[in-house]
């Protein structure tokens, strides 16, 4: 099942130089697998409802091909590109007028049991035999990268506003926190090409989580109680 959608971008979605920015992406490509996934009656408030699971992103890859600027029409498709006993994956790719690709994106997710803690077969949790797999359109690889902390950045505390309803810190506060390790003039200059994350470990309101920079400038992990909760490969121009 492929899903497509002709939109315009909003402002909220936009960063200081009114163009789509790495936030506005990421929050852009989970509203769109929500959507697809709400459809297909397998999204998480479905899942935690009906087969006492939840859904938790695993990893996420998105690349910046080209710029969308505010109120600039484009197009979003995305699908389930595969899927296995354990693991879904679902690409998002939004295309300007031309149909040229302005962004792709791979999200890697699986199901947990909300009881046991461990991971569901994806037959559990609604995905089966009718689900037809989409023909992947864009060639996105995971990285296989050793994350060596050397340098704290920065330390937060996951507040209200982050939280989800899993009661777990949201996916897109982690990447604002990483994101505010550059200036302004610093994205301006070197715009992200493409951003990488990996969620390891559930952080939860009142965590306090320490950021720390990596061998190698833009690597990042984010850790509660001496633990990784979130990796980050970021490239940029």
């Amino acid at each position: 099942m492929k899903m497509k959608k002709v939109q315009n971008l909003a402002a909220s979605l936009c960063d200081a130089e009114v163009k789509l920015s790495p936030v506005g992406a990421f929050r852009l490509v989970e509203d769109m697998v929500t959507e697809l996934m709400g459809n297909m009656k397998i999204d998480g408030v479905t899942c935690m409802r009906e087969y006492g699971a939840m859904w938790v992103f695993v990893r996420n890859k998105i690349e910046f091909r080209q710029s969308l600027f505010w109120m600039e029409e484009y197009i979003a498709e995305r699908y389930i590109s595969s899927f296995s006993n354990v693991k879904l994956f679902i690409d998002t790719v939004l295309k300007k007028q031309d149909g040229s690709i302005a962004l792709a994106s791979r999200l890697e997710l699986c199901a947990v049991d909300l009881e046991t803690g461990k991971i569901r077969k994806s037959a559990t949790v609604g995905l089966g035999e009718n689900t037809q797999p989409e023909e992947p359109e864009i060639d996105i690889a995971f990285t296989r990268e050793k994350f060596q902390p050397t340098e704290e950045v920065e330390k937060v505390i996951s507040r209200s506003s982050d939280i989800d309803y899993c009661h777990h810190t949201n996916n897109i506060s982690y990447i604002c926190y990483l994101i505010n390790q550059y200036s302004v003039t610093e994205l301006a200059e070197h715009p992200l090409q493409a951003i990488e994350v990996q969620y390891v470990n559930q952080t939860h309101e009142g965590d306090e989580l320490s950021i720390w920079r990596c061998t190698g400038k833009d690597i990042f992990t984010i850790q509660f109680d001496g633990k990784p909760a979130v990796n980050c490969i970021i490239t940029r121009e």
